[in-house]
């Protein structure tokens, strides 16, 4: 017969426990990180069977410091903390702040007189390999170094259910009542999601952490996912599949009678930014005009830095793209700087850094590659919201995403990998009219389009 808590547990399981990453009895995915103090953290030093410092069990606590319900969760860790710290019971407690660093979390750990020790996750390479992309995310690791437990969301009687796993967990009276293993509860009834182009540098999971905080602020659980290419991405948003996106200007354009935007990205502390052409350092070709009669890589018709703009530095040289030059289209700016680098073309088009992914620091990527021009300014890419949506939901969405500036640790997260993202902006008219007038004129040239 079931007791109490394992009753009221298995009356608030909600959700599927089958989306969850880690399962129970998985090996707990290794870290050595260092804690706040400085000093190293190993997950091996405390379990598996060459510890240095074994416990009978790990509890590792994912949480923000802009998470509300992390916030309700600390006072019940605390009364765990002291119950479970000394008396020969030899469990750890560790608190993992998910894609925030020291400057946001020691203030936060100092006026909450956290006890245990406080790992940054930065750039959230813990929170990848333990699947934490719902706060609050709680795992209990036996001596063994396997997964015992673990528990996503809010549920009742919490203390009472970590209680009675740490007893089972540890072999320490024994509780046949424990209850389920894995809790999934989700906290909200709605999900949202949120789309973005695709990458194949998985920026798409870095943007979580965004995602989590604009659903604080809409009592809703927000997702992010992406489409395979450009053109099944345009495709996707034409048909409303998201909820936000985040796009280009020229696909912000595309779609504005199914989205609209409410806040631009700024990177680097800029408004615009820049596409490139370039060539391998050793290409005899000196300027735009010489690619007449040559391959030029591009991304897609779709995209602005690499598609739009690359496509009017063409045409301002004399060049039209399709009769001139021919262009291939290679889906990501990824590929156009493989293509350059393996020689598949004569040039390539894209925004500034996307060189970074074959030429890794500057040094590397200034002796492999010359840049034969910069495109015009570009307007930095929105946030957008789908029309539909309820006028009272879209106007917290947007003031939600420009709140994202104070959440210190949520910037640096999403900008991994991509040129850094310093602030968000409140959109304006002109955002979109920009974009409007290079349209015309490279269809106006008779610009070349799969």
């Amino acid at each position: 017969m079931l007791s109490t808590t394992a009753l009221l547990l298995a009356l608030t399981v909600g959700g599927d426990p089958g989306d969850l990453l880690l399962k129970i009895g998985d090996a707990a995915p290794p870290f050595a990180m260092r804690d706040l103090g400085n000093q190293v953290f190993s997950l091996r030093n405390h379990t598996g069977g060459e510890a240095s410092e074994p416990k009978k069990a790990v509890v590792i606590a994912f949480f923000a410091t802009w998470c509300e319900p992390c916030k309700k969760e600390i006072p019940i860790i605390k009364q765990l903390y002291r119950r479970w710290k000394g008396k020969g019971r030899d469990v750890e407690v560790l608190y993992v702040g998910l894609s925030q660093g020291a400057k946001e979390l020691e203030p936060f750990v100092k006026a909450e007189k956290l006890p245990w020790r406080v790992v940054p996750d930065s750039f959230g390479l813990l929170a990848r390999r333990y699947g934490a992309n719902q706060l609050p995310h709680l795992f209990i690791v036996d001596r063994e170094g396997k997964i015992a437990f673990q528990h996503r969301g809010i549920a009742p009687e919490l203390l009472a259910t970590l209680e009675a796993q740490l007893k089972r967990i540890t072999g320490q009276a024994p509780d046949e009542d424990a209850g389920p293993a894995e809790i999934s509860t989700p906290r909200f009834a709605t999900t949202y999601t949120l789309g973005r182009p695709p990458s194949s540098s998985g920026s798409s999971a870095r943007w979580q952490p965004l995602a989590l905080f604009l659903g604080e602020a809409v009592n809703a659980t927000i997702e992010v996912s992406s489409e395979a290419s450009y053109e099944a991405f345009e495709k996707a948003l034409l048909a409303g599949k998201f909820d936000l996106i985040n796009a280009g200007p020229l696909l912000a354009h595309a779609v504005q009678s199914v989205y609209e935007p409410i806040a631009r990205i700024e990177r680097q502390g800029s408004p615009t930014y820049f596409g490139i052409l370039f060539v391998p350092r050793h290409s005899t070709l000196r300027g735009v005009a010489d690619l007449k009669g040559k391959k030029v890589g591009l991304v897609s018709p779709q995209s602005s830095s690499g598609g739009l703009y690359p496509q009017l530095a063409l045409l301002d040289a004399g060049l039209v793209p399709g009769r001139d030059v021919s262009i291939v289209w290679l889906g990501s700016h990824t590929q156009v700087a493989k293509a350059v680098r393996e020689g598949k073309v004569d040039a390539g088009g894209c925004y500034e850094d996307c060189r970074d992914a074959e030429w890794p620091d500057e040094r590397a990527k200034n002796n492999g590659t010359r840049i034969l021009s910069y495109t015009a300014e570009i307007p930095g890419e929105l946030i957008l919201v789908k029309r539909a949506l309820p006028a009272e939901l879209k106007k917290k969405l947007a003031a939600a995403v420009l709140a994202v500036n104070k959440a210190e640790g949520i910037l640096a997260q999403i900008s991994q990998g991509e040129t850094s993202v310093t602030a968000f902006v409140a959109s304006q008219p002109q955002d979109l009219a920009a974009v409007a007038t290079v349209i015309d004129r490279v269809k106006g040239a008779g610009a070349a389009h799969p």
